[in-house]
């Protein structure tokens, strides 16, 4: 482990931890992030701290849980130089960069980072930010996605209507080569260590793969959803506020109450192809890392800040804390590790934020929470932890080796029985036979939030108006009144 001198931070957004042959779904061609398992450290049991974009993010970033920042869903934001984790590293003496997606507000702060290279959500056609720009010098407009015919019958899954080397992941690879090349470039006696997060937008919906992979998982053995939209006459209605938010949201325009086999069997031909795309370019970055001779002395974390429901319990995206929302892979590949081995201990996305500072050697701040991990990088065999939390506006959960309980604020709950197939069908919350589990993880939870809530917020909470995003809508609005989308429904 002496040999480490950089961190490189790989994530993709949205990628539910089933999405790969290390994790048993064997047909999928992902040759870059396999050879990052064999030569590294599969985590079997790693968990979205909060499973939506910016609370899991700002949570990385400052190392706390979402009730501890103020950010337990979208559209809040941490304040103005609080303690990033990217502060750290930069005060420390290293070279930070951040590369891709980071759903940071103001959507072009540092937030401690020394270079940014910015390609937002790819729904956020209102942002004039670095892969837009890229896009115009070549001729190309960044478009809402309703612009592609059939896009509202097909839920989103459509090919990309760029060429492939200018899909928003490509040009993301792109700029994280760019970038380990001048490095490389550097005399030995200017490098600084680096910290650098490459941060993908796929596998995110619009699950646009391009047209040379669109067909890649045509006749792949697919599993199947599990549950349906039945359920949600016996689950919270935080639940079912789920599709009727993204059929009103402008960015989306699509009624997921659609979803059926058929629908979602495409949904997750396309997601899976948008995988293969990353991994094309993580094999880049990889190989880029080793013709500059940092491959050795780069500690390699691939992960995710939260997964995809896909159409499991008849719902789309995330926001729940189902195993396929909730559950990331995370993948550590550290020079001079032992390789090929796997960990079942529960780890949770925030506990990388204290890991990579021990890891660098830098003093963890009394605010940060979670757990280092840095144990199970010498003794993959050891478990460190069997429960793991997780948070969203009004809810949280804790998940042990054979339960999940959410409890909500407006009184109402799931507990599931994690030995039961199909899993987390059955809501066991009212059930009078697992009362005494209840209790018990009802008493954990309130410890959690009890024993985290004696630390300073950075967190900002909900953030104002946004004069980019409001210009975007009215446009939106006015275009669908004229039916001036040709991908949706007449």
């Amino acid at each position: 482990m002496s040999r480490f001198k950089n961190i490189l931070f790989i994530t993709t957004d949205q990628q539910r931890q089933d999405s790969l042959p290390c994790y048993g779904l064997n047909f999928m061609q992902t040759p870059a992030i396999d050879r990052l398992a064999h030569e590294g450290i599969v985590f079997e049991n790693c968990s979205s701290v909060s499973p939506v974009c910016q609370p899991a993010r700002a949570s990385f970033m400052l190392g706390q849980y979402p009730h501890v920042t103020g950010i337990p869903d979208n559209f809040r934001w941490i304040r103005p130089n609080s303690p990033t984790i990217a502060r750290s590293f930069s005060q420390a003496g290293w070279r930070t960069a951040a590369i891709g997606k980071m759903h940071f507000h103001p959507w072009d702060a540092m937030e401690g980072f020394q270079e940014r290279i910015i390609a937002e959500d790819k729904r956020h056609i209102f942002r004039p930010d670095h892969w837009t720009r890229f896009l115009e010098a070549r001729g190309y407009k960044r478009d809402h996605p309703a612009e592609i015919p059939e896009y509202e019958k097909n839920l989103g899954a459509v090919v990309s209507p760029l060429p492939e080397e200018l899909h928003i992941d490509n040009f993301i690879g792109d700029q994280a080569v760019g970038w380990i090349e001048r490095y490389g470039r550097q005399t030995l006696k200017k490098r600084k260590p680096f910290f650098t997060w490459v941060s993908f937008n796929s596998p995110h919906d619009p699950y646009d793969p391009p047209e040379r992979l669109s067909g890649l998982y045509r006749n792949a053995p697919i599993p199947a959803a599990i549950g349906s939209s039945a359920e949600l006459t016996h689950k919270p209605a935080y639940q079912r506020a789920i599709i009727p938010t993204y059929k009103q949201n402008l960015l989306f325009l699509n009624d997921y109450s659609r979803l059926d086999p058929q629908a979602i069997r495409r949904l997750r031909e396309y997601y899976l192809a948008t995988i293969t795309l990353v991994d094309n370019q993580v094999a880049r970055i990889v190989d880029t890392l080793e013709k500059n001779d940092l491959l050795e002395s780069t500690i390699i974390i691939f992960s995710s800040d939260h997964g995809d429901h896909l159409g499991d319990h008849g719902l789309p995206f995330k926001s729940t804390f189902y195993e396929s929302a909730l559950m990331v892979p995370l993948i550590v590949r550290f020079p001079g590790m032992p390789k090929g081995k796997r960990n079942r201990s529960s780890v949770n996305w925030l506990d990388l934020h204290a890991t990579f500072l021990k890891l660098a050697a830098i003093p963890v701040p009394d605010h940060v929470q979670g757990k280092e991990i840095t144990p199970l990088l010498r003794e993959p065999e050891r478990i460190l932890n069997t429960e793991a939390f997780s948070e969203l506006l009004g809810s949280v959960m804790i998940r042990t080796e054979t339960a999940k309980l959410v409890l909500c604020d407006d009184g109402d709950g799931e507990l599931y029985d994690m030995t039961e197939k199909p899993l987390e069908v059955n809501n066991h919350y009212r059930n009078p036979d697992y009362r005494d589990l209840k209790e018990e993880l009802s008493r954990r939870i309130m410890h959690h939030l009890l024993a985290h809530s004696r630390v300073r917020s950075f967190g900002g909470g909900r953030h104002g108006g946004d004069k980019q995003r409001e210009k975007c809508f009215n446009n939106i609005r006015k275009k669908l009144a004229s039916d001036g989308y040709p991908g949706l429904i007449k």
